[in-house]
């Protein structure tokens, strides 16, 4: 049956925001993962407990029960599938950050095949589905028009908050998952507005409240601190989130600059005369700032960047420039010498083999299909088998320690809470070695 009709669409689009979802506890096992499945029985729900988890390890005791009777084809929901799983991924393969988008495909895809050269879900591969929207929100829109109706996609995945905003009320509305794009918009958050969208990046009041902490510990006493934003939707909701978390603190927001232009931003930040830097910035913007700030002779204390920051490449083309660069980040470093007998840094690199291997952004695309694979597993051993709605009930219920997480991190998600990565290890860049060197231990943090 397809999914969406043309003449649903606009209806589904209307309806999305009466999507609701009824949230319950109930037994399970005590493994990383495995909660209850939902299912429906014409317009209602019912539950089923889990068959058993396919993660390793132990975890939530919760189960996720999601009101179907607003799905455009409930009976789709519940519906075992019997071929590959598609998803329609909808990125910037074109436009301004298309190289870094080169560098996250290059660990997705180098995963995802490995996965199903190992035989996939029981026989069933992964077929993934590319549509390039060039990180513009109509383009996302339409990919998702296409997946919808014409590719018949059973999950969903995009890149930037921009493409979540342009997917979420529809595919809510049509009970497709979204899982783990590279976004975390806190309105997406909302499990009972959009209980089928499952985020990938750390939240942003998460993220920000690190990010005070960690210019406090620096300056007990107080900072003048000076925020680079990025007028795209991400940038705006990083600023929003950290102006937020540094409100009632010592800490003094002297200026705000738009880093359209570098060069200007820079200008402006040296004028505020600023201690501390706050880069609310996407990939591309994490070199070209303190590049510019340095050519003008302004050197703060330190750039804290966000965790999106974590493209080596833009460092090491800013030099000395961007030596104390601060990243927070809850990934395995494969270029750090201590790793080089881990268990999942062995594997990671016998997967992924490109010249781009060691980049943060490459390892942030593995683990992205990692928890894609260990969510279609855990759902493919619950009742009813691999079905969309046990897919996202999957996902509500983990607690998984991913081979490529740093040590001490695990992804959680429960049935009333994202919280995403559980902890950041702060990473400061050093130029001389063309590395990022950890600063102290893991900082837990929560998505409230």
């Amino acid at each position: 049956m397809e999914r969406l009709t043309r003449s649903r669409l606009g209806i589904t689009i209307a309806s999305a925001a009466a999507l609701a979802v009824t949230l319950t506890a109930c037994s399970s096992s005590g493994s990383k993962g495995g909660g209850g499945s939902s299912t429906a029985t014409g317009g209602g729900t019912t539950s089923t407990p889990a068959a058993g988890p396919s993660s390793t390890g132990g975890g939530t005791t919760s189960g996720f029960k999601v009101d179907t009777s607003n799905c455009n084809d409930p009976s789709s929901v519940t519906k075992p599938v019997t071929g590959d799983w598609k998803i329609g991924y909808s990125l910037p393969l074109s436009g301004p950050v298309a190289g870094v988008v080169e560098y996250y495909l290059e660990g997705w895809k180098a995963h995802i095949n490995a996965f199903n050269a190992a035989g996939g879900i029981n026989g069933k591969k992964i077929d993934v589905e590319y549509k390039d929207d060039q990180f513009t929100p109509d383009r996302a829109k339409s990919n998702l028009t296409q997946f919808l109706q014409s590719d018949h996609v059973n999950s969903l995945i995009t890149f930037g908050s921009g493409g979540v905003g342009a997917m979420a009320d529809t595919q809510n509305a049509a009970c497709v998952p979204l899982l783990y794009p590279s976004s975390s918009v806190q309105a997406y958050r909302d499990i009972k507005q959009y209980p089928w969208t499952v985020q990938f990046l750390p939240s942003g009041e998460a993220e920000a409240n690190y990010d005070v902490k960690y210019i406090l510990s620096k300056f007990p006493d107080g900072a003048k601190v000076g925020i680079a934003v990025n007028q795209t939707q991400s940038g705006i909701g990083e600023r929003d989130a950290f102006k937020a978390a540094a409100k009632g603190t010592k800490l003094t927001i002297a200026v705000e600059a738009d880093e359209t232009d570098p060069n200007s931003a820079a200008t402006k930040l040296k004028a505020a005369n600023v201690d501390v830097v706050y880069n609310a910035g996407i990939s591309t913007d994490c070199g070209p700032l303190v590049t510019a700030m340095s050519r003008i002779g302004f050197t703060p204390k330190f750039t804290l960047n966000p965790d999106n920051c974590a493209d080596t490449t833009a460092y090491i083309q800013a030099g000395q420039a961007a030596n104390g660069n601060v990243v927070p980040s809850y990934l395995k470093n494969p270029a750090d010498p201590s790793l080089a007998n881990d268990p999942g840094v062995k594997t990671y690199l016998s997967e992924v083999t490109t010249s781009n291997k060691l980049n943060a952004i490459a390892v942030a695309g593995w683990v992205a299909a990692d928890l894609t694979i260990n969510t279609l597993k855990q759902a493919a051993g619950m009742s009813g088998g691999l079905t969309e709605g046990n897919v996202i009930a999957a996902a509500r219920d983990q607690d998984y320690a991913c081979p490529m997480l740093g040590n001490g991190i695990t992804w959680i998600s429960k049935p009333d809470e994202l919280v995403g990565f559980s902890g950041f290890q702060t990473q400061v860049w050093d130029a001389a070695s063309k590395t990022f060197k950890p600063d102290g231990g893991v900082i837990s943090i929560g998505a409230k």
